[in-house]
């Protein structure tokens, strides 16, 4: 049995006689901590390593993403065997960073488009976030930002601890959460009134006026894909009563 005097905090060293009371502690004490008390033994990965892990993580986000109802909600997936090393150097340095050692568990979140471009930058790619339907403009991609909320990706590293035979196996897991979303996307007039589902503005050149070299913004235009309104369906599929058809009666000669 473990001595109680050897659960303390690593980072104040004040001793607790019990792991949940540790917990608490650190909940209350240090629950944005940064501080990593055994940084100095993760090895810096290599640039091979680290775009081995995050080839993965956007492969497997693309593969949550989708143009039907049945790919809107909570989406997660995990990698398993995902050195710390790896997760620590990608996101040490982030605002929403904090590590909990009590635990040994990692967690940093990213929110609304701040946390979008941020993550454009950490992975290298600016097309991660979405997947588009080349045949459409449907595009099914990761929920960070609407007219009402702002949302997060949330990455937590953990470990798993089998003590067995006087031998101790670990497995270091990272898990990714996130909410998905799919919608179309129409090009607009800019005089016309954007709908409360406008999601943002590009800049296009405007052929009117190619000599003056001028760029005009055009909207551009959300709109979910199901349900549609039923009025939308009814100006889309006017309703046109069948013709009535009146049975001549056969005339007695």
């Amino acid at each position: 049995m473990e001595n109680p005097l050897s659960i303390c905090c690593k980072l104040c060293f004040k001793a607790f006689t019990t792991y949940q009371k540790l917990f608490v502690h650190e909940r209350n004490k240090h629950s944005h901590n940064k501080t990593i008390p055994h940084f100095y033994s993760l090895p810096r990965p290599t640039s091979e390593q680290m775009s081995q892990y995050i080839n993965s993580f956007i492969v497997l986000i693309k593969k949550k993403l989708g143009f039907s109802r049945h790919a809107i909600g909570k989406k997660r997936f995990s990698i398993e065997t995902f050195p710390e090393n790896i997760f620590v150097y990608l996101f040490k340095d982030e605002e929403k960073f904090k590590y909990s050692p009590a635990k040994h568990k990692y967690q940093c979140y990213f929110g609304g488009l701040t946390g979008e471009n941020r993550l454009k930058q950490i992975l290298h790619y600016d097309q991660w976030s979405f997947r588009q339907n080349p045949l459409t403009n449907t595009k099914g991609y990761v929920l960070l930002e609407d007219y009402e909320n702002t949302y997060q990706v949330k990455f937590i590293w953990s470990q798993t601890v089998l003590l067995e035979n006087n031998r101790k196996f670990t497995l270091g897991r990272m898990t990714c959460n996130f909410i998905t979303d799919s919608g179309e996307f129409q090009e607009n007039n800019i005089n016309q009134t954007p709908t409360p589902n406008s999601q943002f503005s590009i800049f296009q050149e405007d052929t009117s006026s190619l000599s003056n070299n001028l760029k005009q913004p055009v909207k551009k235009k959300f709109r979910y894909i199901l349900p549609r309104p039923l009025q939308d369906m009814n100006q889309s599929f006017p309703l046109v009563p069948p013709p009535i058809v009146v049975p001549q009666k056969n005339s007695l000669t």
